[in-house]
């Protein structure tokens, strides 16, 4: 309560519920566990069950169509909508009942198993180029339709966390002001997803997505996106099924030298060759983005 009775823009905060929820999930086999607040958002949370077959192909979203570049599609399905989602908002004076900013907590599952290059999840190194390439189409140049005006640093705060046992793979991606861009977005500099990643089978893994939208000034807006952020992270369990222990042995045995990079530095994307401003008496678009952008990175 003292929390929000001294809020403010320079000092943030999120309702602090007295009790936060303890949520389990099967996994085809596998146990996840996450505590975590209940929701604070203007919509009621949708209840998406506890249990999922993973191998149920109807669970996924495949990519079918070349990206908006033209390159093939990579084939990886991502469970829709997804298994968890959960918001909270962040609020500032006492006196004001408008929201500062939000927090979404998500969990895919990711299904590589029709991916045109065979990756095994459990060897470091490939689950690591799985992980880079996904970013590729969520946060760089293989997302949206090249409008240009979403461009991130990312992967940011590389690490690898061992959390119960697992080693989970934590990264971020920080949307920053485009060259091209006059004006500052009111978000620019406290807009972020933080990742968190882990394989559940050879050809499957686990992603959460913290999605961070927060106020002005971004300094204390990030501290408190980032204390909530970690203050769930330390709750997630997540055990192995005997299925999955055993493809985890058979890729050790397979795969002895392959490790995680313990820190990487944010890929040099390129977004498009050149921006003008369009036309619109010729029935162009206000903005105009021309040229190739970076290819997808290498799976091999």
């Amino acid at each position: 309560m003292l929390k929000r009775l001294f809020a403010s823009r320079n000092n943030p905060c999120f309702a602090n519920p007295s009790r936060w929820d303890t949520l389990v999930f099967d996994l085809s086999g596998n146990r996840l566990e996450i505590t975590l607040p209940p929701q604070d958002y203007e919509f009621a949370e949708e209840d998406r069950g506890r249990q999922f077959n993973l191998f149920d192909h109807s669970l996924y979203k495949y990519n079918t169509e070349p990206d908006r570049n033209g390159h093939p599609a990579h084939g990886k399905g991502v469970s829709v909508p997804g298994i968890l989602r959960r918001n909270w908002e962040t609020y500032g004076a006492i006196w004001s009942p408008q929201h500062l900013g939000s927090l979404q907590c998500a969990a895919v599952i990711c299904d590589t198993s029709r991916m045109p290059a065979k990756l095994n999840c459990f060897n470091p190194e490939q689950m690591e180029r799985l992980l880079i390439h996904g970013l590729y189409y969520s946060k760089g140049p293989g997302f949206g339709d090249g409008d240009g005006s979403n461009e991130y640093h990312t992967p940011v705060n590389w690490q690898i966390r061992p959390l119960h046992s697992i080693d989970w793979i934590y990264y971020e991606s920080w949307e920053y002001q485009p060259e091209w861009l006059k004006f500052t977005h009111a978000n620019y500099g406290c807009h972020f997803v933080a990742w968190l990643a882990a394989p559940l089978f050879s050809d499957k893994y686990l992603l959460f997505s913290f999605s961070a939208t927060g106020s002005l000034p971004a300094e204390p807006s990030n501290r408190v996106m980032r204390e909530r952020i970690e203050g769930i992270i330390p709750s997630i369990k997540l055990s192995l099924s005997p299925a999955a222990q055993q493809q985890y042995a058979e890729a050790k045995r397979l795969f002895p030298n392959a490790r995680y990079s313990q820190t990487r530095k944010p890929e040099a994307w390129k977004y498009y060759g050149s921006y003008r401003e369009g036309d619109m008496s010729k029935g162009e678009k206000e903005h105009i983005f021309e040229g190739p952008c970076s290819p997808p990175p290498a799976l091999d």
